[in-house]
């Protein structure tokens, strides 16, 4: 069995077959060393002496040769196209093939999801998994044609600055709400509850807004509440590392990121380039479009200190985004692990039961392993997009998402100085058109008051000039 000639073959149960059909060892010796099945080293044997493939379990391959080719070469050209074939399918595809014959009189040849999975499990080239449901924005963008121009103008910022990866910061929020499916329990039949639970409350949303860099490190960190004013549950968890700020609705707004971004963000990736002695390198910042950051003024301070910041394209950071590839995935499986809902649904309790979360639930998501492999996972370090854009089509079956009517700065360098003019010409002319239109608008409102103050008086004329009729006749 230790024979170099059979150390090919990893299954033992194959091995033994080889060395039964050389002559080495008897049918009956195999048999009797009770290692193996007899019905398995049967099938095994027979398998190979009519030139079959063995499964794990002696069972023959229930397609080979050429019809096994023309199974690959199918599912083949379906991926290509963006279509992945379900088990189903795939089962259905190999009895097709195996009973596409000229002899009308053969015997129809069924094919069991067993065999359907062995032909996967042979091939290297197939896996078996679910996949990731996308909206269909999602689905649009995620494709070669469209990031590829966004990867070259990331490999040319890194060929012109060189950024070091302790220079290299994403910063992006998310939903701190917590989901409050029940969890599977081990129930005794002397149960008499009958599997009813109570309800949970549903959970408060707050934003957690976290800053990386691509060598591992963690910026302070912010969580945005809900509320007039930091409740008294939540001020233990104030840090260095961690702020919480009340902010009435608890997400991003343009407030909020302004403050965050010039308060937080800037002074921290300054400072710490400092601390490294790398004052005069430049800072690479990535981040999505989203509207918050449509503030020209913003990026104006960023580019005083320079840091490059280059925006993400729309829809496409479920695959550009070291945040979204790793960190925040990290953070919501914590806090779905560790969430334990409070019995009460006051205000008060569910603050509770959320903040014995959180400070373990980021600690573990911004830890420097997890966060090193987000940034490596998203192809944002220098020519390293390779690995992300191969898994993806050429091009999408689904339209592009349609630009919404205001300035584009989407998957562009939005520091660079002729966008920055264009950007802030652009916000001047639309509020010098918005004071035109304020300003016919009320000259448009005066023009109705005027006429119904004219409709008025003429009607109280009209009115006088019918009582002085009156008058006279009655005298």
């Amino acid at each position: 069995m230790s024979s170099r000639k059979y150390r090919k073959y990893h299954s033992l149960l194959e091995r033994m077959a080889h060395i039964v059909v050389d002559g080495v060892v008897r049918m009956t010796d195999a048999i009797n060393s009770k290692e193996f099945s007899r019905i398995g080293i049967k099938n095994a044997v027979r398998a190979l002496r009519k030139g079959r493939l063995v499964g794990k379990i002696g069972r023959p391959a229930a397609v080979v040769g050429e019809k096994e080719q023309r199974v690959l070469d199918i599912i083949h050209i379906e991926a290509k196209s963006g279509t992945c074939l379900t088990l189903k399918k795939t089962r259905e595809l190999i009895e097709n093939v195996i009973n596409d014959n000229d002899d009308e009189d053969s015997p129809f040849t069924e094919v069991s999801m067993s065999a359907t999975y062995g032909f996967v499990k042979r091939h290297p080239e197939l896996k078996t998994g679910t996949p990731k449901n996308l909206d269909i924005n999602r689905l649009a963008v995620s494709c070669r044609s469209v990031l590829k121009p966004w990867y070259k103008t990331l490999d040319e910022l890194h060929e012109k600055f060189h950024y070091n990866p302790a220079l290299i910061v994403n910063v992006d929020e998310s939903s701190t709400r917590v989901p409050t499916d029940s969890k599977q329990l081990v129930v005794h039949t002397a149960d008499t509850k009958a599997g009813f639970t109570k309800e949970p409350p549903r959970m408060i949303n707050s934003t957690f807004v976290a800053a990386v860099a691509a060598d591992g490190y963690a910026f302070p960190s912010v969580i945005l509440w809900p509320s007039a004013k930091l409740p008294e549950e939540l001020k233990s968890l104030l840090s260095p590392t961690l702020e919480i700020w009340a902010n009435g609705s608890g997400w991003m707004d343009n407030e909020c990121f302004k403050r965050y971004a010039l308060t937080v963000l800037l002074p921290s990736i300054i400072e710490r380039r400092k601390r490294m002695s790398l004052e005069n390198e430049h800072i690479l910042l990535l981040l999505d479009s989203h509207a918050s950051r449509a503030d020209p003024s913003i990026w104006r301070e960023f580019q005083k200190q320079q840091v490059d910041v280059l925006t993400f394209v729309p829809h496409s950071t479920h695959l550009c985004q070291p945040l979204d590839r790793g960190v925040f995935a990290v953070f919501k499986s914590e806090l779905t692990n560790r969430f334990e809902a409070p019995s009460s649904s006051s205000s008060s309790s569910k603050r509770a039961a959320i903040s014995d979360v959180l400070p373990q639930a980021i600690h573990t998501a911004l830890s420097p392993s997890v966060i090193q492999k987000a940034f490596v996972c998203s192809g944002v370090l220098h020519n390293s997009s390779g690995p992300v854009l191969l898994k993806l089509p050429e091009s999408s079956i689904y339209p592009l998402p349609s630009r919404r009517n205001r300035f584009n700065f989407y998957g562009k360098v939005i520091t660079d100085e002729n966008l920055l003019e264009k950007w802030e010409n652009h916000l001047k002319m639309n509020i010098e058109r918005k004071n035109e239109m304020d300003e016919k608008e009320k000259d448009e409102v005066k023009t109705v008051v005027d006429d119904k103050k004219k409709i008025k008086r003429r009607f109280l004329h009209v009115k006088t000039m019918i009582l002085k009729m009156k008058r006279k006749i009655m005298h």
